[in-house]
């Protein structure tokens, strides 16, 4: 898995040269997507390992908060480059945007769960089935034996 600081830097770069060469910012909806995947993929394992019950003091958590700062670097230094280039309303767009997709996100992870619950719950509710239908017709031919129905 590629450090995502190192793919922020990396996309910023592409996203730096596009910008500067005149392309549109949609043109670059791949290298943006990716960009803020990464920014949000480093606050999320700072904040992890920020509330870990096992976290300390560690080289690990120093880590994270550096990523955590070069992250938020990046994402300031994108804001000043479509900023001065287009447009503080184009960023704004571009945060509405974002928020949009975080929305969307989260809202297919729960739908996700629903569906893996529900499955979980069929697989209980058939192996309940098939239990209780053992015990019916073990109970059955063991009653038949008992009766003197069936010899053993």
């Amino acid at each position: 898995m590629v450090d995502p600081i190192t793919a922020v830097s990396a996309t910023l770069a592409t996203i730096s040269g596009g910008i500067k060469a005149g392309k549109q910012l949609y043109a670059m909806k791949n290298e943006i997507v990716s960009f803020f995947d990464g920014v949000d993929e480093a606050k999320a394992r700072h904040a992890k390992k920020k509330n870990s019950i096992f976290s300390g003091s560690s080289e690990e958590g120093l880590s994270t908060y550096l990523d955590l700062m070069a992250a938020r670097d990046a994402e300031e230094s994108l804001r000043e480059l479509i900023v001065n280039s287009r447009g503080l309303s184009s960023y704004t767009e571009l945060q509405n945007i974002r928020k949009e997709i975080r929305q969307e996100r989260k809202a297919a992870e729960a739908q996700r769960q629903i569906e893996r619950q529900k499955r979980a719950e069929a697989a209980l509710t058939v192996a309940v089935i098939v239990v209780a239908a053992i015990a019916l017709f073990g109970g059955m031919y063991l009653f038949a034996i008992y009766m003197g129905w069936l010899s053993f």
